[in-house]
């Protein structure tokens, strides 16, 4: 049974309700997380921002995910190091006992 919505027919199916209720889930989510009380004014909150502010701070985001596994992986060898250090100094301090 075909519904009327916007100038448009929808089939009403399960299928169909779940992705509508999903919806307006999402939209009551962001209306609660931006302390609004409907979601028609949530709209006004939002600013709009130019696509190239984004490419700047994904690509510092990029860079500095890049040096943060670079030192991750530094950190790793210096934490095996001092791992290894640790099992001689237990096999020494065993061994004077």
């Amino acid at each position: 049974m075909p519904e009327r919505n916007d100038d448009k027919l929808i089939e009403v199916t399960p299928r169909n309700i779940r992705r509508l209720v999903a919806e307006e889930r999402a939209r009551i989510n962001e209306t609660l997380e931006l302390k609004m009380k409907h979601p028609s004014d949530v709209s006004k909150k939002m600013q709009e921002v130019d696509a190239d502010g984004y490419a700047d701070s994904l690509a510092k985001c990029m860079d500095y995910y890049q040096m943060c596994k670079l030192k991750e992986s530094k950190m790793i060898e210096e934490l095996k190091r001092l791992q290894e250090v640790k099992r001689e100094l237990k096999k020494r301090i065993l061994k004077g006992i």
